[in-house]
């Protein structure tokens, strides 16, 4: 089972990381309005979108794994990145096959998990080297 500190905190992160999700959709999606680029938006949606269910995916094998022995955690983790690497294979010739999704477009969607957990790493970095400056 989940320790009490963990899942408060698992569950606070997890929204955050959700927000700031949203947040980087609508950027840019009002972004690429804003630039007369409207024929990347059904791109950007569908990598926007596959990013949200790839993190939510991703979270519910962490939280099971939590709760699993080691050996099948590994397991069940390992079961988990085939399924979710399939899935973002499946939405990348999707987004190939379907004529109304700019294919580059969906690409940089489905990198905006990426992009908001690296700019938490750097948050995270430099709020640290600030705290610890003069130290």
């Amino acid at each position: 089972m989940f320790k009490a500190g963990f899942a408060d905190n698992y569950v606070v992160q997890v929204r955050r990381t959700l927000l700031q999700l949203v947040a980087l959709g609508l950027f840019m999606t009002l972004s690429a309005l804003a630039a007369g680029q409207t024929f990347v938006i059904p791109g950007l949606l569908t990598g926007w979108t596959s990013s949200v269910i790839y993190f939510l995916l991703m979270c519910r094998r962490v939280k099971q794994s939590a709760e699993l022995p080691p050996g099948q955690a590994l397991a069940s983790m390992r079961a988990g990145w085939l399924m979710r690497l399939g899935f973002i294979i499946a939405i990348l010739v999707l987004s190939v096959q379907v004529p109304g999704i700019d294919f580059w477009a969906a690409v940089v969607g489905l990198f905006s998990l990426h992009i908001v957990l690296l700019l938490n790493a750097v948050y995270i970095v430099v709020c640290g080297l600030i705290a610890n400056f003069g130290k």
